[in-house]
Protein backbone atom coordinates (compact mmCIF):
# COMPACT_ATOMS: atom_id res chain seq x y z
CA UNK A 1 0.00 0.00 0.00
CA UNK A 2 1.69 2.98 -0.91
CA UNK A 3 0.04 7.20 -0.44
CA UNK A 4 2.33 10.01 -1.85
CA UNK A 5 1.90 13.42 -1.53
CA UNK A 6 3.57 16.68 -2.69
CA UNK A 7 2.91 20.32 -4.64
CA UNK A 8 1.29 19.89 -7.94
CA UNK A 9 4.06 23.10 -8.83
CA UNK A 10 6.36 22.16 -11.01
CA UNK A 11 9.17 23.71 -9.10
CA UNK A 12 8.28 20.94 -6.10
CA UNK A 13 7.73 18.16 -8.03
CA UNK A 14 10.97 16.78 -6.54
CA UNK A 15 11.03 18.23 -3.41
CA UNK A 16 8.39 18.56 -0.61
CA UNK A 17 6.74 15.24 -0.82
CA UNK A 18 6.17 12.48 1.63
CA UNK A 19 5.67 8.62 0.87
CA UNK A 20 4.15 6.13 2.82
CA UNK A 21 4.03 2.34 2.09
CA UNK A 22 2.73 -0.48 4.73
CA UNK A 23 4.60 -3.72 5.29
CA UNK A 24 3.07 -6.02 7.44
CA UNK A 25 3.57 -4.16 11.02
CA UNK A 26 6.19 -1.21 9.53
CA UNK A 27 4.95 2.22 7.77
CA UNK A 28 7.67 2.96 5.45
CA UNK A 29 7.74 6.48 5.03
CA UNK A 30 9.52 8.52 2.54
CA UNK A 31 9.79 12.36 3.45
CA UNK A 32 11.47 14.51 0.30
CA UNK A 33 12.41 17.92 1.63
CA UNK A 34 13.18 20.37 1.74
CA UNK A 35 9.36 21.15 3.59
CA UNK A 36 7.54 24.79 4.06
CA UNK A 37 5.41 23.32 6.56
CA UNK A 38 5.25 19.63 6.61
CA UNK A 39 2.47 18.63 8.19
CA UNK A 40 0.51 19.27 5.37
CA UNK A 41 2.19 17.14 3.28
CA UNK A 42 0.72 14.03 5.44
CA UNK A 43 -2.64 12.95 3.92
CA UNK A 44 -5.75 12.81 5.50
CA UNK A 45 -6.02 9.07 5.42
CA UNK A 46 -2.72 8.51 7.41
CA UNK A 47 -5.41 8.08 10.79
CA UNK A 48 -6.90 4.61 8.58
CA UNK A 49 -3.16 3.23 8.35
CA UNK A 50 -2.43 4.20 11.88
CA UNK A 51 -5.74 2.31 13.13
CA UNK A 52 -4.90 -0.51 10.79
CA UNK A 53 -1.43 -0.73 12.08
CA UNK A 54 -2.69 -0.73 15.54
CA UNK A 55 -5.06 -3.33 15.32
CA UNK A 56 -1.75 -5.67 14.95
CA UNK A 57 -0.30 -4.98 18.13
CA UNK A 58 2.95 -3.17 18.42
CA UNK A 59 3.69 -1.53 15.01
CA UNK A 60 6.66 0.40 13.72
CA UNK A 61 7.25 3.25 11.68
CA UNK A 62 11.11 3.96 9.69
CA UNK A 63 10.98 7.71 8.09
CA UNK A 64 14.01 7.79 5.64
CA UNK A 65 14.96 11.44 4.93
CA UNK A 66 16.05 11.83 1.50
CA UNK A 67 17.76 15.23 -0.21
CA UNK A 68 16.79 17.67 2.62
CA UNK A 69 15.25 17.86 5.76
CA UNK A 70 15.00 20.96 5.96
CA UNK A 71 12.09 23.03 7.46
CA UNK A 72 11.48 26.08 8.82
CA UNK A 73 11.27 26.52 12.99
CA UNK A 74 7.57 27.29 13.22
CA UNK A 75 7.23 24.29 11.04
CA UNK A 76 9.07 22.25 13.93
CA UNK A 77 6.50 23.36 16.27
CA UNK A 78 3.27 23.29 14.17
CA UNK A 79 4.91 18.86 13.18
CA UNK A 80 5.46 18.58 17.20
CA UNK A 81 1.95 20.03 18.29
CA UNK A 82 0.26 17.77 15.16
CA UNK A 83 2.43 14.36 16.66
CA UNK A 84 0.98 14.53 20.15
CA UNK A 85 -2.34 14.98 18.85
CA UNK A 86 -2.48 11.99 16.73
CA UNK A 87 -0.25 9.70 19.58
CA UNK A 88 -2.43 11.41 22.42
CA UNK A 89 -3.93 7.60 23.28
CA UNK A 90 -0.98 5.37 23.87
CA UNK A 91 -2.49 2.22 22.59
CA UNK A 92 -1.51 3.64 18.95
CA UNK A 93 1.70 4.46 19.62
CA UNK A 94 4.43 2.94 17.21
CA UNK A 95 8.38 2.90 17.75
CA UNK A 96 9.77 5.15 15.38
CA UNK A 97 13.21 4.78 13.51
CA UNK A 98 14.62 8.48 11.83
CA UNK A 99 16.80 7.80 9.07
CA UNK A 100 19.30 10.69 8.05
CA UNK A 101 21.90 10.00 5.59
CA UNK A 102 25.08 11.55 6.26
CA UNK A 103 24.27 13.49 2.63
CA UNK A 104 20.56 14.67 3.27
CA UNK A 105 20.71 18.64 3.74
CA UNK A 106 19.82 20.40 6.89
CA UNK A 107 19.74 16.63 8.67
CA UNK A 108 22.58 17.49 11.13
CA UNK A 109 21.51 20.83 12.43
CA UNK A 110 17.88 19.33 12.17
CA UNK A 111 18.04 15.75 13.44
CA UNK A 112 17.50 16.26 17.22
CA UNK A 113 14.86 18.70 16.75
CA UNK A 114 12.44 15.76 14.77
CA UNK A 115 13.59 13.06 17.30
CA UNK A 116 12.31 15.75 20.29
CA UNK A 117 9.10 15.82 18.07
CA UNK A 118 8.60 12.45 18.86
CA UNK A 119 9.74 11.49 21.73
CA UNK A 120 7.63 14.89 23.12
CA UNK A 121 4.98 12.80 21.83
CA UNK A 122 5.22 10.04 23.73
CA UNK A 123 6.66 7.65 21.12
CA UNK A 124 9.81 5.63 21.42
CA UNK A 125 11.82 7.13 18.49
CA UNK A 126 16.04 6.77 17.22
CA UNK A 127 18.01 7.83 15.10
CA UNK A 128 19.78 5.80 12.44
CA UNK A 129 22.31 7.04 9.57
CA UNK A 130 21.14 3.65 7.12
CA UNK A 131 17.83 1.79 6.76
CA UNK A 132 19.40 -1.00 7.50
CA UNK A 133 19.90 -0.61 11.54
CA UNK A 134 16.71 1.06 11.44
CA UNK A 135 14.90 -1.55 9.97
CA UNK A 136 16.40 -4.36 12.60
CA UNK A 137 15.81 -2.37 15.42
CA UNK A 138 12.24 -1.73 14.44
CA UNK A 139 11.97 -5.34 13.99
CA UNK A 140 13.60 -6.35 17.19
CA UNK A 141 11.12 -3.60 19.29
CA UNK A 142 7.69 -4.53 17.52
CA UNK A 143 8.26 -8.65 17.83
CA UNK A 144 6.53 -9.89 20.46
CA UNK A 145 4.15 -12.53 21.77
CA UNK A 146 0.87 -12.49 23.19
CA UNK A 147 -0.09 -13.31 26.86
CA UNK A 148 -3.55 -14.36 26.09
CA UNK A 149 -2.18 -17.21 23.60
CA UNK A 150 1.30 -17.86 25.61
CA UNK A 151 1.11 -21.56 26.87
CA UNK A 152 0.81 -22.56 30.67
CA UNK A 153 1.34 -25.89 32.04
CA UNK A 154 -2.08 -25.33 33.46
CA UNK A 155 -3.36 -25.76 30.16
CA UNK A 156 -2.07 -29.57 30.24
CA UNK A 157 -5.08 -31.76 29.60
CA UNK A 158 -3.30 -35.08 30.98
CA UNK A 159 -2.50 -36.60 27.42
CA UNK A 160 1.25 -36.39 26.69
CA UNK A 161 0.48 -36.11 22.65
CA UNK A 162 -1.87 -34.11 22.66
CA UNK A 163 -0.54 -31.47 25.08
CA UNK A 164 2.45 -31.32 23.37
CA UNK A 165 0.62 -30.52 20.39
CA UNK A 166 -1.27 -27.95 22.02
CA UNK A 167 1.92 -26.31 23.12
CA UNK A 168 3.38 -26.09 19.79
CA UNK A 169 -0.04 -24.79 18.36
CA UNK A 170 0.24 -21.94 21.14
CA UNK A 171 3.71 -21.59 19.96
CA UNK A 172 2.87 -21.05 16.09
CA UNK A 173 -0.13 -18.86 16.97
CA UNK A 174 2.73 -16.18 18.57
CA UNK A 175 4.85 -16.72 15.82
CA UNK A 176 2.30 -15.04 13.67
CA UNK A 177 1.71 -12.17 15.87
CA UNK A 178 5.40 -12.09 16.27
CA UNK A 179 5.78 -11.33 12.28
CA UNK A 180 6.91 -8.02 11.98
CA UNK A 181 6.42 -8.05 7.68
CA UNK A 182 3.22 -9.36 5.44
CA UNK A 183 5.31 -12.48 4.15
CA UNK A 184 6.30 -13.69 7.33
CA UNK A 185 2.15 -13.14 8.82
CA UNK A 186 1.30 -15.33 6.08
CA UNK A 187 3.87 -18.17 6.12
CA UNK A 188 3.64 -18.11 9.63
CA UNK A 189 -0.72 -18.60 9.45
CA UNK A 190 -0.25 -21.09 6.98
CA UNK A 191 2.26 -23.18 8.85
CA UNK A 192 -0.57 -22.30 12.14
CA UNK A 193 -3.56 -23.37 9.91
CA UNK A 194 -1.79 -26.53 8.63
CA UNK A 195 -0.32 -28.06 11.67
CA UNK A 196 -3.98 -27.47 13.72
CA UNK A 197 -5.87 -29.20 11.32
CA UNK A 198 -2.93 -32.51 11.81
CA UNK A 199 -3.58 -32.02 15.77
CA UNK A 200 -7.21 -32.40 14.83
CA UNK A 201 -6.61 -35.01 12.67
CA UNK A 202 -4.67 -36.69 15.67
CA UNK A 203 -7.56 -36.10 17.88
CA UNK A 204 -10.14 -37.68 15.53
CA UNK A 205 -8.31 -40.93 14.69
CA UNK A 206 -8.06 -41.16 18.75
CA UNK A 207 -11.40 -41.27 19.54
CA UNK A 208 -12.59 -43.65 15.80
CA UNK A 209 -9.89 -46.03 17.50
CA UNK A 210 -11.33 -46.00 21.11
CA UNK A 211 -14.93 -46.09 19.68
CA UNK A 212 -15.40 -42.65 21.45
CA UNK A 213 -19.02 -41.94 22.18
CA UNK A 214 -19.05 -38.26 21.58
CA UNK A 215 -16.84 -38.51 18.85
CA UNK A 216 -19.60 -36.51 16.63
CA UNK A 217 -20.09 -33.50 18.72
CA UNK A 218 -16.23 -33.63 19.39
CA UNK A 219 -15.77 -33.31 16.03
CA UNK A 220 -18.05 -30.74 14.66
CA UNK A 221 -16.11 -27.86 17.04
CA UNK A 222 -12.69 -29.30 15.60
CA UNK A 223 -14.78 -27.78 12.05
CA UNK A 224 -16.12 -24.73 13.60
CA UNK A 225 -12.35 -24.13 14.84
CA UNK A 226 -11.22 -24.72 11.52
CA UNK A 227 -13.89 -22.66 10.14
CA UNK A 228 -12.81 -19.82 12.63
CA UNK A 229 -8.83 -20.50 11.94
CA UNK A 230 -9.51 -19.51 8.28
CA UNK A 231 -11.49 -16.27 8.54
CA UNK A 232 -8.44 -14.99 10.52
CA UNK A 233 -6.24 -16.63 7.73
CA UNK A 234 -7.82 -14.82 4.65
CA UNK A 235 -8.08 -11.44 6.79
CA UNK A 236 -3.97 -12.01 6.90
CA UNK A 237 -3.85 -12.58 3.24
CA UNK A 238 -5.55 -9.22 2.41
CA UNK A 239 -2.75 -7.47 4.50
CA UNK A 240 -6.03 -6.66 7.72
CA UNK A 241 -4.54 -8.99 10.17
CA UNK A 242 -6.03 -8.23 13.54
CA UNK A 243 -4.19 -9.40 16.56
CA UNK A 244 -7.54 -9.77 18.62
CA UNK A 245 -9.00 -12.13 15.98
CA UNK A 246 -6.22 -14.62 17.26
CA UNK A 247 -6.09 -13.85 20.95
CA UNK A 248 -9.81 -14.57 20.78
CA UNK A 249 -9.76 -17.70 18.91
CA UNK A 250 -6.84 -19.49 20.43
CA UNK A 251 -7.07 -17.44 24.32
CA UNK A 252 -10.85 -17.82 24.84
CA UNK A 253 -12.60 -20.32 21.94
CA UNK A 254 -9.99 -22.76 21.67
CA UNK A 255 -9.03 -23.04 25.42
CA UNK A 256 -12.56 -23.40 26.38
CA UNK A 257 -12.08 -26.35 24.03
CA UNK A 258 -9.31 -27.66 25.62
CA UNK A 259 -10.66 -27.36 29.28
CA UNK A 260 -14.30 -29.06 28.13
CA UNK A 261 -13.98 -31.53 25.12
CA UNK A 262 -9.90 -32.64 25.14
CA UNK A 263 -10.56 -32.79 28.51
CA UNK A 264 -13.24 -35.18 28.64
CA UNK A 265 -11.13 -37.37 25.69
CA UNK A 266 -8.18 -37.68 27.81
CA UNK A 267 -10.16 -38.91 30.33
CA UNK A 268 -11.61 -41.33 28.82
CA UNK A 269 -8.79 -42.37 26.76
CA UNK A 270 -6.77 -42.63 30.24
CA UNK A 271 -9.34 -45.19 31.26
CA UNK A 272 -9.53 -47.70 28.16
CA UNK A 273 -5.82 -48.19 28.63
Amino acid sequence: MGIQTGSSDAAHKVHGQVEYRVKGRILQTTARGPFKELVEEIPANITELIEKLARQGQWGQIVTFQHSAFMPPSAVRNFGAYLKLRYLNPEIRPVVALVFAPDVDAGPTLVQDYLNCYLDAGVKSQVFEEYVSARDWVEAEISHISTRIEWSDSYKIGDQAIDEQHRELFKRANYVLAATSHEGQVISAMRLFQYMRTHLSHEEELMRRLQYPKLKVHAQEHQEIIARLNVVLLKIANEDMVKADLEELLGDWFLAHMETADTELARFANASK
